[in-house]
């Protein structure tokens, strides 16, 4: 017996050595939530001093800091009375999710791996796997911005081969003008004159080409459907954000063919601000997004209202200033609500926000045709 007991020790040291091998954090759960297991990278993740620590004690509070099971938790719906987790792994595998996490007022971003254990056919408990890939994002980002860098200079270079055409084409004719000076017609001379004007011409209308794409407060509009951009917007925010979006039930109260004059694009960046600001205030739990367009006589109103708790009325009147964010976590540059803000300004527009009853409700207010000369 005393044989078999140790063997059974040293069996369980080499398990736990073969865990403590492993660089992510790795915790066993069972079907109440418990910590049962975990490896010393799971020590390091959740700043507990040792494994006593940590067993037995719900896994959202050991490694999350919550005092209830995480909103984006695969078992989330799961019962803390049941035996199994069968119903939420039904027809699955393993299942994946990508977070945001703040430790230490830094924002992290782990891909969060859930593995089943079965035992007698049901799954009794899970192990989860912890993977930090805010190095991977931040590199994803960066190579974003070298493409757009290098995009730039696609775009520089392709500028300076269209203007070199009409400079060499004056250089040219200047050139000949000099060397027949002396001997030139001056109906020839005023024809050579009338070229060097056209690639002048040219030349400038280059140049103005891209000081109209590169001028910030140079707004382009057309007659377009504010209904489309509002979906556009919608399909954008829930493809980049799945999980946020996962449990928000979205209203929108408004029909295709509601067409005035503004830009699409930035009027679609402006709902994305706004429907990323509520989908992160929900903090993965669920609610809805409302979105009301209503036609007056000369202006188009449209009312985007969530009810995620609402904004202190301290803050009411800051939010629209640039980089600040009520946001303590670091996530979020404070930036959105002023792009937002100065979108509806170049539009000679209105946008105003109220708070009451936990709700939180903008009102973008925009002439139906633009002012001459915006």
């Amino acid at each position: 017996m005393s044989s078999l007991m140790e063997n059974l020790h040293e069996r369980a040291e080499e398990l736990q050595a073969i865990l403590d091998g492993i660089t992510e954090p790795l915790v066993l759960i069972d079907s109440g939530f418990r910590v049962r297991r975990v490896n010393k990278a799971t020590l390091e993740f959740s700043s507990e001093p040792d494994f006593p620590s940590t067993l037995g004690r719900k896994c959202y509070e050991v490694l999350y800091n919550r005092s209830a099971v995480c909103p984006y938790c695969p078992m989330k719906d799961h019962h803390e009375n049941e035996t199994d987790f069968d119903a939420q792994f039904e027809g699955k595998g393993e299942i994946g999710r990508e977070i945001f996490h703040v430790a230490n007022d830094q924002k992290e971003t782990l891909y969060l791996d859930f593995f089943p254990i079965r035992k007698d056919g049901s799954i009794v408990s899970i192990v989860e796997k912890i993977s930090n890939i805010t190095r991977i994002k931040e590199k994803e980002e960066e190579n974003l911005r070298i493409r757009n860098l290098a995009s730039l200079g696609i775009f520089i270079s392709g500028v300076a081969h269209e203007l070199n055409n009409p400079l060499t084409g004056m250089s040219l004719t200047l050139q000949n003008l000099m060397n027949n000076l002396s001997s030139m017609d001056p109906a020839f001379f005023r024809k050579r004159l009338e070229m060097i004007k056209e690639d002048l011409t040219r030349a400038a209308m280059i140049v103005l080409d891209v000081i109209s794409f590169a001028k910030p407060d140079k707004l382009v509009t057309t007659t377009a459907d504010i209904h489309e951009t509002i979906m556009k917007a919608k399909d954008s925010v829930t493809w980049v954000y799945p999980v946020l979006s996962k449990n928000t039930e979205w209203e929108i109260l408004s029909e295709p063919g509601m067409t005035f004059q503004f830009n699409p694009v930035k009027m679609e960046r402006l709902f994305i601000n706004l429907f990323k600001n509520s989908l992160q205030a929900y903090d993965y739990g669920e609610g809805k997004i409302k979105v009301e367009v209503r036609r007056t006589r000369n202006m188009m109103h449209i009312f985007v209202e969530d009810t995620a708790g609402g904004i202190p009325e301290d803050m009411l009147d800051k939010i629209f200033s640039p980089f600040f964010s009520k946001n303590k976590s670091g996530i979020g540059t404070g930036l959105g609500l002023s792009i937002c803000h100065s979108i509806v300004r170049e539009h000679s527009g209105e946008l105003t926000v109220r708070s009451y009853d936990r709700k939180t409700r903008f009102k973008i207010s925009l002439p139906l045709v633009q002012p001459k000369g915006n």
